[in-house]
């Protein structure tokens, strides 16, 4: 067994470069530490003995006469590369198999993408063989599906971006078309695949920053735009969580699968959605340099008096969770998933990604936007138009 002192003395003797020599004392007390804890395992044990050794490379240090700030830099810097190497090491190999595995989900995504327009693009082509009328029921239920796809097939900005702007050609009903096109494309956005809040927030800001850019080129519309925009989330939020309240009823009482482990904790993560929406709206007013950003602040005081019926409804997500959780029959999984629910109550806050899928093809996705803009304004106009007369009836 070396004596550290010993080896660390003839080591610093040793040097005959004194311009190297802070490199050198580096890399001598990591060589010597790491032999020296190589074998330790338990915390307290590696603690003490670092302290024990970097008092030794000091005091060599000083008999040495090359005492300074940088040689004690040089030692601290050499420990804390030998203590810290090995879980380094294991975490940049795991940052490695992280952007593999991400770089294969974006291409699962892509893959699907190219999948499900495929399958769309096969289905127009049949519309040459049918007569007049099954074409034109056909076409407009293609494009109905769509715009429930819109984030799938990577345009909803797009989208969203040619509604609006067909809105403010037509120049009628501004605020409630748009609000009524925002909701429509919002919530068929969240309800397309699985839900969560981190998706909730996404598909908002996308079609928020598209409403505060359309915004500040039409500044005469401008109001009524964003006005549309942020009530028309908001009631895409409002019933989306509805219908996953809905949901819930119908999981079983027992948990098979991670799918509904995932529900649980989503029915928990979006209680505090209300705030997040909140708190988007302030991030982008703060963002905004054009007109935007008094109108969004306007609009945020105007919202924080009626947000009684989110904060509502994500209080009834929570407790049918809750009561959903007490019926569940007892397994090792629910008891599990038990002791995970109850840990969740101590941090409401879990981080997910959720990513834009790549887009190839400009044209065509400019050319499928155009459409289904044109197609989510229809509809926004139509549920206007019906909702007006009724009420005229």
């Amino acid at each position: 067994m070396i004596n550290i002192k010993e080896e660390f003395t003839k080591e610093i003797r040793n040097i005959k470069n004194l311009n190297e020599i802070e490199e050198k004392i580096k890399n001598i007390s990591y060589t010597l530490t790491k032999e020296k804890l190589l074998k330790l395992k338990n915390r307290e044990t590696i603690d003490q003995r670092v302290i024990e050794l970097l008092k030794i490379y000091l005091k060599v240090i000083k008999d040495e006469n090359i005492e300074n700030i940088n040689t004690i830099s040089s030692v601290i810097n050499g420990i804390i590369k030998a203590i810290s190497e090995e879980k380094e090491t294991l975490i940049y190999k795991k940052i490695s198999q992280l952007s593999v595995i991400e770089r294969e989900i974006e291409e699962e995504k892509n893959e699907l993408k190219k999948i499900v327009e495929n399958t769309y693009n096969n289905i127009e082509n049949i519309s040459d063989i049918l007569e007049q009328k099954s074409n034109k029921y056909l076409t407009s239920a293609i494009n109905n599906t769509k715009l429930k796809d819109v984030v799938l097939l990577g345009i909803l900005k797009e989208t969203t971006e040619e509604a609006i702007l067909t809105t403010i050609e037509n120049k009628k009903n501004i605020e409630e078309i748009v609000k009524q096109i925002v909701k429509n494309i919002v919530y068929n956005a969240i309800n397309e695949d699985n839900f969560s809040k981190t998706k909730i927030l996404y598909i908002s800001k996308t079609v928020l920053n598209v409403a505060i850019s359309i915004s500040d080129e039409n500044i005469a519309e401008a109001k009524e735009i964003l006005k549309g925009t942020a009530y028309g989330i908001k009631e895409a939020t409002i019933e989306a969580i509805n219908n996953f309240n809905k949901n819930i009823e119908f999981l079983p009482d027992e948990i098979k699968s991670k799918k509904e482990e995932e529900i649980f904790f989503e029915g928990l993560n979006i209680f505090d959605i209300n705030e997040e929406y909140m708190d988007l709206l302030k991030n982008c007013a703060h963002n905004s340099k054009g007109v935007s950003k008094n109108i969004l602040n306007d609009i945020i005081l105007d919202l924080s008096g009626s947000v009684s019926k989110i904060i509502k409804i994500t209080q009834n997500t929570k407790n049918n969770i809750l009561k959903k959780i007490e019926k569940l029959k007892d397994s090792p999984k629910t008891n599990e998933l038990k002791t995970k629910i109850s840990q969740k109550f101590s941090d409401l806050k879990i981080e997910k990604k959720f990513k834009n899928i790549h887009k190839e093809d400009l044209e065509a996705i400019a050319k499928e936007s155009k459409k289904l803009g044109l197609k989510a304004w229809e509809s926004a106009k139509n549920a206007l138009e019906n909702a007006v007369n009724k009420k005229d009836k």
